[in-house]
């Protein structure tokens, strides 16, 4: 019988989906296609931004996130393509 070892001393890779209302992050990277990554930056949301979940919706629906000034909603799908560090 072998056993195999996991390894806890990892960080699980945590992503803005996972933020729950008034905790902050700093975005590590987002894994988005080339157009639209540029129209989040646009809105602000870039690498090393601070960002804070202002309200989550119930039943899966849009996540409220504030970026300095700037407050949007996103998808909870689209959510979970934003790394944090």
């Amino acid at each position: 019988m072998t056993t195999t070892l996991i390894d806890t001393t990892e960080e699980k890779l945590k992503h803005l989906n996972d933020l729950k209302s008034g905790e902050s992050g700093v975005i590590d990277c987002l894994h988005f296609d080339d157009d639209y990554r540029q129209r989040l930056y646009g809105m602000g949301l870039r690498c090393n931004q601070t960002v804070t979940c202002v309200r989550k919706a119930v039943w899966g629906g849009p996540i409220h996130v504030s970026i300095g000034t700037t407050e949007l909603f996103l998808r909870l799908k689209d959510a979970k393509f934003v790394c944090l560090k």
